[in-house]
């Protein structure tokens, strides 16, 4: 057995492990490099990924969150556009009630005022399928109804409730002409028309006409503030996430960062062993050589 073989090479494997780790610590030094493998410190990088992870499924309420936002503001946008056609509506009523009864402009007034009220209609129906569910008529759309946002674990999530803004019974039940008040006919199929003949509308029917706009308005007025609130709640709730998204990712930061002082001592110290070793090699070496003059 070659003693001084087996030697040399331990020397140069403790070496090689040496100069290794040497390389990477003064890489660190120079680059500022943060752990990022478990062989580093196992138990600091157990703690660091589980605060990224904690972070990244806040990140996916968030995301819920933005996604709920987007669909209250295009709801939003939508029930501006039928309070739009609402006000539009109701000008030509007014203008129907100043006109002569019997009269031709009368008639086409009340005409316009039933056509605007399609476009309040059509207003429900949102370029967003979240925003479709919160404005359209359960009985035109069986998915209709209240939406629920995921926006943080055990369950917590922000209820969007329906905000039907149709001119149906469960919207802001308008009638139009020629037909009875909507929430009417659910009580009584037969229940009378409020203008019974568009071409002879009394000051009267048209003065209950109004009267039915206002509390229409009023009603989608409370509707447009409620969904506000619901905004408001989404807002919070995403800023509360983003706040400890940011506080996590910044405990991992924390707890990632290189100690550069230890770091440095760390350099010095194998950098010495390095030095050491190839130091014994080289003085084996000379051992070995002084060793086999005397044996001849």
């Amino acid at each position: 057995m070659d003693l001084n073989a087996l030697a040399t090479t331990q020397m140069l494997i403790d070496y090689r492990g040496t100069n290794s780790r040497l390389v990477r610590s003064m890489g660190r030094l120079s680059t500022g490099e943060r752990a990022a493998t478990a062989k580093d410190d196992p138990i600091l990088w157990g703690e660091v990924q589980a605060l990224k992870s904690e972070a990244m499924t806040l990140a996916g309420y968030s995301d819920n969150l933005n996604r709920g936002a987007s669909t209250v503001r295009i709801a939003l946008a939508s029930m501006d556009v039928a309070r739009s056609h609402l006000l539009q509506a109701e000008e030509k009523l007014n203008a129907a009630y100043a006109e002569k009864p019997g009269s031709v402009e009368r008639a086409k007034a009340i005409e316009a005022y039933n056509e605007l009220l399609e476009f309040v209609d059509d207003a429900s129906s949102a370029p967003d399928l979240g925003a479709r569910l919160l404005l359209q008529d359960p009985a035109l759309n069986a998915d209709a109804g209240g939406v629920d946002i995921r926006a943080g674990e055990d369950g917590f999530s922000v209820r969007l409730e329906a905000r039907e803004i149709h001119t149906g019974a469960t919207g802001i039940d308008l009638p139009r002409a020629g037909a009875a008040r909507p929430s009417d006919l659910v009580a009584d199929p037969f229940a009378p028309p409020v203008i019974a003949d568009i071409s002879n509308a009394t000051n009267q029917e048209i003065e209950q006409m109004l009267e039915f706009m206002s509390g229409s308005k009023e009603d989608l007025v409370a509707k447009i503030k409620a969904l506000s609130v619901n905004a408001s709640a989404i807002e919070e709730a995403e800023s509360f996430n983003a706040a400890f998204i940011l506080r996590n990712e910044g405990q991992a930061d924390d707890l990632n960062v290189v100690d550069l002082n230890a770091e440095a001592v760390l350099a010095q110290s194998l950098q010495l062993r390095g030095e050491l070793s190839i130091s014994g090699l080289s003085g084996m070496n000379d051992t070995y050589r002084i060793a086999i003059q005397l044996l001849k």
